[in-house]
């Protein structure tokens, strides 16, 4: 039921986007699609970004917002977003443009990065940008946040049912994960079961005992309401995350030169404006769990998970059993490093 309202939902998107329905003459309306629920703070950030939009393009332009996964998983937007029937995408980097450049499921490899900056300096890179632009003619889809502003996170969390003090606590974990080989393999290395169910079904899953935990952005285990049933919150710190901005390339070519303009810099002040506020803003939900849910929440010694991320690189490496565009990806982010 759920996918057929998400179709119908993209249909109705499209018409109005090819003006087979009448528009308004004084305002162009621009289409976003995300998973985020509207009291996620990614979602708010959303909303200030609109607020931009507007602003700059001096009401020419006009942002409306479909959250909660109500057009459908990202790779059912995403496809979406290629053939018009919604104008952005907002996510995140790997998860449904690796249909296009498999070399994008690899940018964000579990402990690798050492902080946030290298992820950055990479995303910046030669390498990167040759990526980016194949997904620009694969896709047909052009990047808003061209200043990498937005920052996700600000740090990853593991949301539990039962404490986590050490990797050796994640023996039989039964994981929450989405599609990424790369990551469900690392995962399995530490102990972990993991199994891909999507974002907009997590809650029921660790409700019902199918799964019993889940990783996730910490500013976002309230609005998901993970840590309503995994209060265990335990910093991980896997990989730095951004939230990229994906639009139809025809619609945005399409605008003036000024009306891309507004966009782009409505996009990236919007993030810069988020990105600023985002550590008080995760202190802030932890407060809030900790007293809504009685949600603990630990930092632990990370080196271990590290070390056993580390192994499994080598032994893949060894065995060949990832292919030569992963090794490129990660000889690529030690360049930077």
């Amino acid at each position: 039921m759920r996918t057929r309202l998400a179709t119908l939902a993209l249909a109705a998107i499209f018409t109005l986007s090819c003006g087979i329905l009448p528009v308004m003459a004084d305002s162009i309306d621009i289409s976003i699609a995300t998973k985020m629920g509207p009291q996620s703070p990614e979602y708010k950030a959303l909303e200030r970004f609109s607020e931009l939009v507007a602003e700059k393009s001096g009401g020419e332009l006009k942002i409306s917002i479909f959250g909660s996964s109500v057009l459908g998983n990202d790779e059912t937007v995403f496809k979406g977003l290629k053939m018009g029937a919604v104008d952005v995408f907002v996510g995140s980097l790997n998860i449904a443009t690796k249909m296009y450049v498999p070399e994008l499921d690899y940018f964000t490899p579990p402990f690798v990065y050492d902080d946030y900056e290298h992820f950055i300096r990479f995303c910046k890179s030669d390498f990167a940008k040759q990526r980016w632009e194949a997904l620009r003619n694969k896709a047909d889809v052009v990047m808003l946040n061209t200043d990498w502003t937005w920052r996700r996170g600000p740090y990853r969390v593991l949301c539990t049912k039962k404490p986590i003090k050490g990797v050796e606590d994640l023996d039989g974990l039964k994981l929450r994960f989405y599609p990424s080989n790369l990551e469900l393999n690392v995962w399995k290395s530490m102990g972990t079961t993991p199994t891909v169910i999507p974002w907009s079904e997590t809650y029921l899953a660790l409700q019902q005992g199918i799964v019993e935990a889940v990783t996730s952005p910490v500013t976002l285990i309230l609005d998901s309401k993970f840590v309503e049933v995994c209060p265990y919150v335990t910093r991980e710190d896997e990989y730095p995350q951004t939230i990229a901005f994906f639009m139809n390339q025809g619609k945005f070519n399409r605008l003036t030169e000024a009306q891309k303009q507004a966009l782009v810099g409505a996009c990236n002040q919007a993030g810069a404006e988020f990105t600023a506020k985002l550590d008080s803003l995760a202190e802030n939900i932890l407060d809030e769990a900790k007293a809504k849910y009685n949600a603990k929440f630990s930092v632990i010694d990370m080196k271990p998970f590290i070390a056993k991320a580390q192994n499994y690189y080598r032994t893949a490496r060894a065995n060949k059993s990832m292919p030569k565009e992963f090794w490129e990806v990660l000889d690529a982010i030690d360049a930077v490093r």
